[in-house]
């Protein structure tokens, strides 16, 4: 079987996003590339966040029976912190498989953002919590349906990672983080916290993101499962850069950096593989005439 650039040149037909959204063919009759979606690799994704979540909450367990790490200190917080940072990755990363869903993607998100709305006023934490992760999730796969180019997804790179640091130090989650207002509640996440008496919250726009490079790693076949550990050790990065300094530090410019770094060969060798726009035009016979 061909593999590499050839088979992803071989593989791969021009696309709009509505064919993007709907299974079969495209409107003018071109069969469509469809997300690869490995079930084994996702299965075995899954198996590996496990194992990472459950060796943590062990070691943590042992460092705090044998007192071998102060229950007050900064390092058991981070440690409880990243905990919770890796459980609501992994629970992200195994619903990757709703990119499936294609359109109703969007139906997905406003079911789970209702169900967000009803949690907070019902006082249901935990539905909460995972209503929002759902929410998020379904938005940023659907968000990755929509690119239909590397060139798009190099951009959103780039553009998220002078956005958020701006949008942290100066612009409006700064503001919001000050003002105390209950907009901070409404747009993040309330993580568990492993034994500590703390709270610990990731933002819904991180976790829409983390799933939107997850499912640029279905669309354009890229490193499904070292990604995902990737990003979420970006987050548990920044999140103990944050405990350590005791300031509010964006989580996206390290998130979009990782996604880079992984995948930084494939991610060439699928741009050098898209076609030229002049070239597009004439070769199916849409260009304009003379």
């Amino acid at each position: 079987m061909a593999t590499g650039t050839n088979h992803y040149r071989h593989t791969r037909v021009e696309q709009s996003r509505v064919a993007r959204l709907y299974r079969g063919k495209d409107l003018k009759g071109i069969p469509i590339r469809t997300p690869s979606l490995n079930f084994s690799v996702e299965l075995r994704t899954a198996f590996v966040f496990a194992g990472i979540f459950i060796a943590g909450v062990a070691a943590l367990a042992a460092l705090l029976f044998t007192e071998s790490i102060n229950p007050e200190s900064s390092a058991r917080l981070g440690v409880s912190f990243a905990l919770g940072l890796i459980a609501a990755c992994a629970i992200s990363s195994t619903l990757a498989f709703l990119i499936n869903l294609r359109h109703w993607l969007l139906l997905l998100a406003l079911m789970a953002a209702l169900a967000a709305a009803a949690a907070i006023w019902q006082g249901w934490g935990p539905v909460e919590g995972l209503a929002k992760i759902v929410f998020a999730t379904s938005a940023g796969l659907w968000i990755a349906l929509m690119l239909t180019s590397i060139s798009q997804v190099l951009l959103i790179c780039a553009l998220v990672i002078g956005v958020d640091i701006w949008s942290v130090f100066l612009g409006p989650t700064k503001k919001m983080v000050e003002s105390g207002g209950p907009w901070i509640d409404y747009l993040t996440i309330n993580l568990p916290v492993f034994g500590a008496d703390a709270v610990s919250r990731l933002g819904a726009s991180d976790i829409i993101f983390f799933s939107l490079f997850v499912g640029c790693t279905l669309l354009w076949r890229l490193r499904r499962t070292l990604t995902a550990l990737a990003l979420t050790l970006s987050f548990v990065s920044t999140m103990l850069v944050g405990v350590s300094l005791e300031i509010g530090v964006p989580a996206l410019p390290l998130l979009s950096i990782f996604f880079l770094l992984v995948n930084a060969d494939l991610l060439y060798l699928r741009f050098l593989a898209e076609p030229d726009e002049n070239r597009r035009g004439r070769g199916d016979g849409r260009g304009q005439k003379p």
